[in-house]
């Protein structure tokens, strides 16, 4: 075993529970910070935001830094920006936190990345790569539910410190374990009109209207499950387990369906979404009694697994593409998946001010049709 492979693993996870760890929460918290439910869904929003804009910035500023010193300096900020989150007392002061965070956060996956691949041999490197980031779905699996269940036991600030406890664990894991001197690989003539050749722009686009129909949802995690099943508290993080579940279940899945046409395997995967953002409309402008919480399950797992596996079909695709560019190709693509998020989260608040929450499962259904539009569109010009 890889220790220091292992190692690296900490930091998507640290990165995944600050960014999720609170939207088992979102209904308390709008009652104790005095605002609405639509506004709390937006702190998702302004993380998701930054990442997007802060990610292949500042990847480009500090290119001549020392990977794993960068990393540290990520898990500091993250530690920072939660425990600063858990002792903020208005919106607007969280919102501004985050934000500020966001910005360096977006750092995480490809500095991780970057230091695994320098760890094996050539033939390895996808192998390390799906092993880092198995980290991230360790947020879903555990950050989520167990953020979830001790925000219900002693208030939304306890989510935010165990979220910090996560990034000062990394953090000394890291520090004590993961390798030194690893430089980012050299991006010679690299541009970004070599990054966006072809169906570059198609498949980039894909992937941020992927996330962005599912986070219509997923944003409001937490309201969306009491509304369909009527739980509460501490039930909310078991039933969050399900989409920890389907991330691992999607990495798998993806794999495979690398192996086709992408845009056979992507067609698959978004009418997967479509058909699980109308279960959740379906659960929650109707009342399916004792189906609701199979259905339930069923509609979280099936979800996440369809978004997770889009990845590996997109960056294998964005790879043989882009050449030598791939580096940066991979970069618009993580800001696309941010940005995703980010208006996922922004279009479900503005449908819930607008028509109520049980709507947001439509709006996710509206967004995903899109995207099959443009997979039928890459399927005119790919093979």
């Amino acid at each position: 075993m890889n220790l220091r492979l292992i190692s690296l693993v900490f930091a998507p996870f640290a990165f995944g529970t600050s960014a999720f760890v609170f939207i088992g929460l979102i209904a308390p918290m709008a009652a104790d910070l005095s605002v609405g439910i639509p506004a709390i869904g937006q702190l998702q929003t302004v993380f998701a935001v930054a990442c997007g804009i802060g990610g292949p910035i500042l990847a480009r500023l500090l290119a001549g830094w020392d990977r794993k010193r960068v990393l540290l300096g990520v898990m500091a900020i993250l530690t920072v920006m939660n425990m600063a989150t858990a002792l903020a007392s208005s919106f607007e002061l969280i919102a501004a936190i985050r934000f500020a965070g966001g910005l360096f956060a977006a750092l995480t996956l490809p500095l991780s990345t970057t230091i695994a691949v320098n760890l094996v041999s050539e033939d390895k490197r996808p192998a390390a790569i799906a092993t880092v980031l198995g980290g991230y779905t360790l947020a879903f699996v555990i950050g989520m539910p167990v953020g979830s269940v001790l925000g219900d036991m002693f208030g939304w600030q306890a989510a935010f410190w165990f979220a910090c406890a996560i990034c000062l664990i990394a953090l000394v894991i890291l520090a004590l374990a993961a390798p030194a001197r690893i430089e980012a690989p050299d991006m010679g003539k690299q541009n970004f009109a070599s990054a966006l050749r072809g169906d570059n722009p198609l498949l980039m686009g894909i992937t941020m209207l992927a996330f962005c129909a599912t986070f219509a949802t997923v944003g409001f995690i937490g309201p969306v499950i009491t509304a369909a099943t009527g739980l509460t508290g501490a039930a909310i993080g078991a039933v969050q387990v399900s989409t920890g579940v389907g991330s691992i279940l999607g990495l798998a899945l993806g794999a495979w369906l690398a192996k086709l046409p992408p845009r056979r395997g992507l067609a698959i995967l978004v009418t997967t979404t479509a058909i699980t953002q109308m279960l959740f409309a379906l659960m929650m402008l109707n009342d399916l009694g004792g189906f609701a919480l199979a259905a339930l399950v069923l509609a979280m797992t099936a979800g996440s697994a369809a978004l997770f596996a889009t990845s590996p079909i997109i960056q294998s695709s964005l790879a043989r593409s882009a050449g030598p560019a791939a580096t940066i190709a991979f970069a618009l693509n993580g800001s696309m998946l941010y940005f995703g998020q980010g208006l996922g989260a922004a279009l479900g608040g503005w449908v819930t001010a607008q028509c109520g929450l049980g709507w947001v499962g439509v709006a996710g259904t509206v967004v995903a049709v899109a995207a099959l539009a443009m997979i039928a569109a890459l399927g005119r010009r790919a093979t």
